[in-house]
């Protein structure tokens, strides 16, 4: 007889498409590959978050940058302005303190006596459109210059050479820059050419008359490309 038990000896039934052991792989494959996205993705924001930190954390690099005008009055003494320009272009959190600045002004060849230059207070400049004349006014003594991304220092600093007076001839100078993270001193080179009619000018004006010596004008420093010289106008 014969046995009549439904699909005892027939074919096996054909699992239906994506369900059996084939189908799953596309969808595991999928899963792993989600898992190690994700676990790139972590260690990517954790490395830029630890970069950030160090980046922020770092200390600010500094640059100085002199002006095209240093002035010059004379007296008794002679006081010479400069107004640097202290700015740091990276990001960073931290700040940087200058807590000195000094000038030193060294003649070049002849028998001129070096002055002692000492930063004698901070200022600033306003301008008589009547008589065409530029008014000092002194603003705080010497004291510690905060420097911070987005927000640069642009001081008027006022430095005092006691019973000296500039003589023609040509002046090499340096300004230093002393900073409280003990990071080595900013220096900072330029040159000061006075010429035989610069210092008559100078002898003859009335004390505390400002002379702008300028390193900018075209053919006013054949020569000495650079230098400060009494500016012609």
């Amino acid at each position: 007889m014969t046995s009549s038990r439904d699909g005892a000896d027939g074919p096996a039934e054909s699992s239906p498409a994506g369900h059996g052991p084939t189908g799953d792989r596309p969808k595991k494959l999928h899963e792993y590959a989600q898992g190690w996205i994700g676990t790139l993705a972590g260690v990517a924001a954790l490395a830029l978050s630890i970069y950030n930190l160090v980046v922020l954390q770092q200390e600010p690099a500094v640059d100085v940058t002199l002006p095209h005008i240093a002035r010059v009055a004379q007296g008794k003494d002679t006081w010479l302005y400069l107004q640097p320009t202290l700015s740091t272009r990276l990001r960073t959190e931290r700040v940087e303190i200058v807590t000195h600045v000094e000038l030193r002004l060294r003649p070049v060849g002849g028998s001129v006596r070096a002055p002692a230059f000492f930063w004698d207070e901070t200022g600033s400049f306003s301008y008589d459109h009547t008589t065409h004349r530029l008014t000092y006014e002194r603003v705080a003594d010497p004291g510690p210059l905060v420097v911070a991304q987005g927000a640069p220092q642009q001081p008027l600093l006022l430095f005092n050479a006691v019973g000296w007076n500039l003589a023609a001839g040509r002046y090499d100078g340096t300004l230093t820059f002393r900073r409280a993270s003990g990071q080595r001193p900013l220096r900072k080179r330029f040159c000061l050419v006075v010429s035989q009619g610069a210092a008559a000018t100078i002898r003859e004006a009335q004390q505390y008359t400002f002379h702008d010596f300028r390193n900018d004008v075209p053919g006013s420093d054949p020569g000495r490309t650079g230098c400060y010289v009494l500016s012609p106008v």
